[in-house]
């Protein structure tokens, strides 16, 4: 039994004992051996590890690929491991130095050996982990080069754009986008921006953008770049064509987009691998249009120079605070209007001075910027506009845009008219034959100059702008030689050069410059060209001298226009080689000495005051283009004169110039021109002519080598309107059906507007719907027919093609039997139409009549219209009228309307803009209620509802919200008290007596809407109803209120703390009104504010006690105008207001600069409990027939103590209650009755 338990305890005890202790024995006994296993493990576990290391940095080579998280966490613990074995490793050699290499030490080996065999396990463990399914995964490519700049500003021009791009970079059908602009004006820090918002929205899998391609030499260095975005591994040795299979394959399954910055020529993204890919899309920036052009941008986007506001905002943050000194401040807003706008010039200009106070050194700057001065600020900008125009092919572009600099106006304005008499004047247009052809090469010169940035687009067709900055630029290339002598719009002269330089003149260009007199001894100009004079006046000289031109004999333009001289000096016919005269606006009685300069192929002689054309105008026989527009006073051209110009390619007289042309025949008294002097023009293909009586007009006058006309036959054109600029434009009147002649006929088949008047108007449309000429007319304009029905008439007829299928533009107007436009419907009809105005049809009863049935009343003698399934008649009321272009729709004195369209044709007015109803007698309301429609008036940004006596509200719907609406006018409709009317909705059994009926409540909405206009709504008593929508009124500015005799107040408590955008509020004749602002809730009042609120008129509201609480006054810090007039019961500027009170008021008032108080007897304080109120920027004061008030001011202080001293307050206080230094210190102006004491004194 003992020996049983002996047996059973015995391999307990060793395992406890003996095994113990044979391990620990045995790390000493096989200490080199565990150590040299160790050695072993890692050396092969480094190799596994640098292995490991290696396929990351692949990875990390590749922008696109990110290493996870778990392949990271091995990489940190290997390196751990890594140490860990080195460091024991090394306690090795330490161990035997410890020891003197003679007596080992047993413990410090047992430790080393011990460690060893764990560490080897460790590493065993470790390595067997290496085993990931993949090592990394696909991210967004980030660049560093787009990480925000601390500099950066978000302009509202840039950020707007940024929008922009981001919302056609979702677009499914969108991939090539461009944007362009000169130089330095921000089209990196755009791109960059674009790409920030495109990693924060996470459009796209992997984002590229690539700064400076202008740098890159061709196509395979780009797409070298590209490709290292996606994979800095990239085989150097493969060629171009392999590389982008390789990058198509890599983008071809993910969304991206690539951002390439500064391109300069056309890329061949085939070439590169970027074709084919729909996911893939590309953003491209250049400084030329015509770049991205060439590349097939779908859509380009030009990046403006900054506004003068921005271009402060930006040179202040750059400048920093040395330009809060006034002084300096000064003479920095100076030079940063010379800036231009053009970013580069802000930053470059504004870092240069930023360090330095003295004054001095800015007013330097500011020299050396006007003057250009290579050691100046204004280098690196000018560098950036001289780069542009240096790139500039051939040999028209670069005279063309320096002759744009010379002769800029007036906010840099160049009349395109202009600059083709000048260009033709001195031979820049190459290679053409025509005048004509020379004006198409001329215009399609400036678009070359636009896409380049050189040249900006204007207000109008006809003109074309150039930024002061770049017009700068363009005068100091052009003047760099001394070649030319030019001054900017509006400078002065003092004195004239000297001698020796006018020797090397090329060109001079003075327009409304002052100018001292001009010399007797004529300036010998050998080289000059080009000489524009184009003044008022010429110093205090009446006439110009008559030698001072003989030494310019090499003269080609010369423009003196606006010179008030009665004649021309004899000198002139020294100018042999002139080509083009300009003497417009000029009050010359005789020019009959211009007959002689007979190489003369320009003459111009706009708006000037002459009477006649002499007969020695008919001598110029190379004169190729005679402007008589707006010479109103010529009554005389004498026969012969015209027909005698038989070079003559353009002729202009236009509608307020000569119209005395003459008949042919024995009745004739043959003492004027005759239209049939035309006839000898063989070279004539262009015409601007009136001629107001089509009897005058000989058979078949016209040709078809007339290729650019306005043409206006009748005395009914009274102003030369047109729909644009479009090239051709034919007015008629004509009296009999014979005179739509032939030539006639070529005219209306080739016009662009089209203006009809009287009877025949029927027939010459007829012709038109039957002949290919409608597809090309964009503006048709019929008026004054008592006979039209309709305007298409389709039934029974059958056309060729669809009626109009390019009009832009059609206006009816004055036809008083039409009762619809179309009759039967034309497919395909009015798909182009934008402005539609329909004007005087009283028997308009629909636009389409396709679908309803015309019945007339014979007692009433009216025309009744109904549906055939019943209902009210409406102008749109046929959803097969389609006009998804229309964007201006304006009907006045359609007096047979009740209503103007359908809900559902309503949403079909998608881009719809201006909407103006207006004197439409029976007109109850503008939408009709058939269906519940959404999406109406997207577009809508004014609305004007004006004479309408009849119209009850704007629909009857539950709901419309009005997105863009940003001005609302509603004029005399006095039945109108509430916009929308939903009658499911009220209480049909409520009295309307009784119920309170307000203009606007929750039914519609108006997030945009920024300027309201409510005048002669007689029934109106409230406008805004207790619930508004919830986004309704917030950026309303102005309100206008007049001669709404009910009104009871203007803003109730609804609108509370709606009003932070107001800026202007008017108020007239409103005879019921008693508060402006309603404070019988004084918890809204209290968080209600008006900060922005600058000017405030009331005039003739007989009711009107007070205008504002005391809560709202206390916030009208920006306020500046302030009137308030004929007012019979206003008895206090500021009204108390109920609850807790102070022991006194403060106002303050720092922006009031003009205030007026007339004709409010009742008038007794400003504001009637004690108070102080403060005017320090007050210029001017009238205060008239205010009887109540009998002394103007007092010093508060002064006036508190004298009651503290127990004086009775008196009844008359002071109107002002003003604090000492504080008010008053820029009054001008102080008007007062005799009887009003101006200053209380203390002894009262």
């Amino acid at each position: 039994m003992a020996m049983d338990i002996l047996t059973e305890i015995i391999p307990t005890i060793i395992d406890y004992t003996v095994r113990p202790l044979a391990r620990q024995v045995s790390y000493v006994i096989f200490c080199k051996s565990n150590l040299k296993d160790l050695r072993s493990a890692w050396k092969k576990f480094d190799a596994v590890k640098q292995r490991m290391n290696h396929d990351v940095e692949k990875v990390e080579r590749k922008v696109n690929q990110k290493v996870e998280a778990d392949v990271r966490n091995w990489q940190t613990e290997a390196d751990e491991i890594s140490r860990e074995a080195e460091a024991l490793l090394d306690d090795e050699g330490l161990a035997k130095t410890k020891c003197l290499y003679i007596c080992p030490n047993l413990i410090y080996y047992h430790q080393l050996s011990r460690k060893s065999t764990k560490l080897v396990r460790k590493i065993e463990e470790h390595e067997n982990k290496k085993e990931f399914p993949t090592i990394s995964y696909n991210a967004t490519l980030e660049d560093i080069s787009a990480i925000a700049s601390d500099e950066y500003m978000a302009f509202e021009s840039r950020t707007s754009m940024v929008k922009d791009i981001i919302t056609e970079l979702k677009k499914p059908d969108i991939n090539k986008i461009g944007v362009y602009g000169l130089g330095g004006v921000g089209k990196t820090t755009l791109a960059k921006e674009v790409y920030r918002e495109a990693v924060k929205e996470k459009l796209f899998d992997d984002v590229v953008i690539i700064l400076n391609v202008k740098e890159k030499k061709d196509n395979e260095e780009i797409q070298k770049e590209i490709a290292e975005k996606f994979d800095r591994d990239v085989d150097e040795s493969l060629k171009m064509g392999t590389r982008a299979i390789l990058l198509w394959a890599k983008i071809k399954d993910r969304k991206t987009l690539i951002i390439l910055d500064d391109v300069l020529g056309i890329i061949d993204f085939e070439a590169v691998g970027l074709v084919g890919v729909p996911t893939c899309n590309l953003l491209l920036t250049s400084r030329d249009q015509t770049v991205l052009s060439g590349m097939g941008m779908q859509k380009c986007f030009q990046l403006g120079l900054l506004s003068e506001e921005e271009t402060w905002r930006l040179f202040e943050k750059m400048a920093g605070d040395v330009v809060k000194d006034d002084r300096i401040r000064k003479v920095a807003t100076q030079l940063a209007r010379r800036c231009g706008g053009l970013p580069v010039s802000v930053v470059t200009v504004a870092r240069a001075s930023r360090e330095d106070s003295r004054l001095e050194v800015w007013k330097d700057a500011l020299r050396r910027f006007k003057s250009f001065d290579k050691d100046g600020p204004a280098e690196k900008a000018k560098f950036a506009i001289e780069w542009s125009y240096n790139r500039l092919k051939g040999d028209e572009l670069r005279p063309l845009f320096l002759l744009c600099g010379v002769i800029a106006g007036g906010s840099c304005s160049i009349s395109l008219n202009d600059l083709f008499k000048y260009s033709m004047g001195l031979g820049l247009i190459k290679n053409v034959d025509t005048v004509e052809d020379a004006r198409n090469s001329l215009h399609a010169l400036a678009a070359k100059l636009k896409n380049s940035c050189l040249l900006l687009d204007s207000y109008n067709d006809s003109t074309v702008r150039m930024h002061e900055f770049v017009r700068d630029v363009a005068i100091w290339v052009a003047c760099d030689d001394n070649k030319v002598f030019s001054k900017a719009y509006g400078d002065e002269v003092k004195e004239w050069p000297a001698e020796d330089l006018f020797k090397k003149y090329t060109m001079i260009s003075l327009i409304s410059c002052k100018i001292p007199r001009l010399p007797e001894v004529p300036w010998e100009c050998p080289e000059l060209k080009l000489l524009v004079l184009e003044n008022d006046d010429i110093g205090d000289t009446e006439e110009i001298p008559s030698k001072f031109f003989e030494g310019m004999k090499e003269l080609k333009v010369l423009d003196v226009s606006g010179i008030r001289i009665p004649s021309l000096p004899p000198s002139l016919l020294s100018l042999k080689h002139l080509q083009t005269l300009c003497l417009d606006r000029c009050e010359l009685v005789d020019i009959t000495l211009v007959g002689q300069l007979t190489n003369l192929k320009i003459l111009s002689l706009l708006k000037s005051k002459i009477k006649e054309l002499p007969k020695e105008i008919g001598q110029l026989t190379r004169l190729q283009l005679l402007d008589l527009t707006g010479c109103s006073e010529l009554v005389l051209i004498l026969p012969g004169v015209i027909s005698s110009l038989t070079k003559l390619e353009d002729l202009r007289v236009g509608i307020k110039s000569f119209k005395r042309w003459e008949g042919e025949g024995p009745t004739s008294g043959g003492s004027n021109a005759t239209v049939s002097e035309l006839k000898h023009l063989a070279e004539l293909t262009a015409l601007d002519i009136h001629v107001p009586d089509a009897n005058l007009l000989p058979a078949n006058l016209f040709s078809d080598k007339l290729e650019r006309y306005t043409i206006l036959i009748g005395d009914c054109w009274e102003y030369p309107d047109t729909y644009g600029t479009s090239s051709n434009m034919l007015k008629l009147k004509l009296t009999r059906r014979n005179q739509f002649d032939r030539g006639i006929k070529l005219l209306v088949k080739r016009c662009e507007q089209l203006y009809l008047d009287g009877k025949e108007s029927g027939n010459i449309i007829s012709f038109l719907l039957d002949s290919d000429a409608v597809k090309q007319l964009k503006c048709l304009h019929v008026q004054n027919n008592n006979e039209v029905t309709y305007v298409i008439n389709s039934i029974g007829r059958s056309y060729s093609q669809n009626a109009f299928p390019n009009l832009e533009s059609l206006c009816l107007e004055d036809l008083v039997r039409l009762e619809s436009v179309c009759y039967g419907q034309l497919e395909g009809t009015f798909q182009n139409l934008k402005s539609l105005t329909l004007w005087n049809l009283p028997k308009l009863i629909g636009f389409s009549s396709n679908d309803k049935k015309l019945t007339t009343d014979t007692e009433a003698d009216e025309i009744v219209l109904e549906d055939e399934i019943g209902g009210p008649p409406k102008l749109f009321n046929n959803e097969k009228v389609m006009m998804p272009n229309l964007t201006i729709l304006t009907v006045h004195q359609c007096d047979s309307l009740r209503f103007l369209f359908s809900s559902s044709m309503a949403k079909c007015l998608r881009q719809l803009k201006i909407l103006k109803i207006s004197n439409c007698q029976i007109m109850e309301e503008i939408v009709g209620n058939e269906e519940n429609t959404d999406d109406m008036f997207d577009k809508l940004n004014c609305l004007v509802l004006q004479h309408l006596p009849n119209l009850a509200r704007f629909s009857s719907r539950s709901y419309i919200k009005f997105p863009s609406l940003v001005y609302l006018g509603l004029d005399d409709c006095t039945q109108l008290e509430t916009f929308i009317f939903d009658a499911k909705s009220e209480n049909i059994t409520t009295n309307k007596e009784e119920r309170n009926i307000e203009l606007f409540d929750e039914k519609v909405g108006f997030p945009s809407l920024e300027i309201l206009c409510i005048w002669d709504l007689p029934k109106l008593k409230t406008i805004f109803h207790n619930q508004l929508h919830s986004d309704s009124f917030g950026k309303l500015r102005i309100m206008d209120v007049r001669r709404c005799h009910s009104l009871i107040n203007i803003f109730g408590p609804s609108i509370m703390g709606r009003l932070n955008a107001l800026e202007r509020l008017q108020i007239e004749q409103c005879q019921s009104l008693q508060v402006v602002y309603d404070s019988s809730s004084t918890t809204q009042l209290n968080g209600f504010e008006c900060p922005n609120l600058n000017s405030v008129l009331i005039d003739s509201c007989e009711s009107l006690k007070n205008v504002f609480p005391a809560s709202v006054a206390k916030d009208l810090k920006r306020l500046s105008k302030f009137s308030i007039k004929n007012c019979g019961l206003m008895e206090e500027i500021v009204v108390k207001e109920e609850g807790p009170q102070t022991a006194y008021e403060e106002f303050e008032f720092p922006k009031v600069t003009a205030m007026e108080f007339d004709n409010l007897p009742q008038l007794r304080s400003f504001y009637p409990r004690l108070h102080v109120s403060n005017w320090p920027s007050l210029n001017i004061l009238k205060f008239t027939k205010c009887g109540g008030v009998k002394i103007f001011a007092a010093e508060f202080s002064t006036y508190q103590d004298k009651f503290k001293l127990g004086h009775p307050i008196p009844t008359e206080q002071p109107f002002f209650l003003i604090e000492k230094g504080k008010s008053f210190l820029n009054l001008e102006e102080l008007m007062l009755d005799e009887n009003t004491e101006i200053w209380y004194e203390l002894s009262r």
